[in-house]
């Protein structure tokens, strides 16, 4: 993989899927909170955006034998309670509440390729300023390895270069049809046709309020009998 660096978490049972269909979920950054690290303002830099030369040796990782490209799934193992909240939410569609059973049937990346500083004025934040056409080259990148059925992006930040700036987007008009939550991509060295669904972010505060449209565009793309009030032409 020639543009990727966070190597995806992968579910044990990423291959049988949520309703038959393998799901990537894809969300915005990681951060890195340690500004006593000797490495933090090189690792973090917003113009270099590259955190590959420190992979084996940031501090904290390296004591565990641990490495970078593999927060995806350290992420997993460790879940901020935006993880917690998206599972609960996919729990309608599995046999089972259990966090790590919900999560062992998709896969997880984060879009943006290095580490963001978590301190001063833009903490906590992704800014538009922070994405890069190699993001975009590792996102088609992990889809053609991956070759997922469904891909659902978190939050109103990276949505739109994967969405209606996708050169792989199969029709703009579904967006439209679809109050611009799903879409169909097709994406050299993937098979089939892609259904990227876009959801607000699960730490946002707008998520429980539009939970309910969340599960209708879902219900939809996986072809469960939750609502079968969605009409529009396919698009595919």
């Amino acid at each position: 993989m020639k543009n990727r660096f966070f190597n995806p978490f992968v579910g044990a049972h990423f291959e049988e899927g949520i309703q038959g269909k393998k799901v990537l979920v894809v969300g915005a950054s990681f951060y890195c909170p340690r500004t006593e690290c000797r490495f933090y303002r090189d690792c973090t830099d917003r113009q270099t955006r590259d955190s590959s030369a420190f992979n084996a040796i940031c501090p904290p990782y390296a004591e565990q034998s641990m490495q970078l490209c593999d927060e995806p799934t350290y992420n997993m193992e460790c879940p901020p309670q935006a993880y917690r909240t998206f599972a609960a939410a996919m729990s309608r569609y599995t046999e089972s509440s259990d966090y790590n059973d919900i999560w062992s049937r998709m896969a997880f990346t984060n879009y943006v390729q290095f580490f963001l500083p978590k301190s001063g004025k833009r903490y906590g934040q992704t800014l538009q300023s922070d994405l890069s056409e190699r993001d975009y080259a590792a996102f088609n990148e992990t889809l053609q390895e991956l070759q997922p059925d469904v891909v659902i992006v978190w939050g109103c930040v990276v949505n739109h270069r994967v969405k209606e700036q996708n050169e792989y987007l199969v029709d703009r008009r579904e967006l439209d049809m679809t109050e611009w939550y799903v879409c169909h991509l097709r994406v050299p060295g993937v098979d089939h046709p892609i259904a990227l669904v876009n959801s607000y972010h699960p730490s946002s505060r707008i998520w429980h309020n539009d939970l309910d449209a969340f599960h209708r565009y879902m219900d939809h793309v996986l072809n469960v009998s939750h609502h079968k009030n969605i009409s529009y032409e396919d698009c595919i």
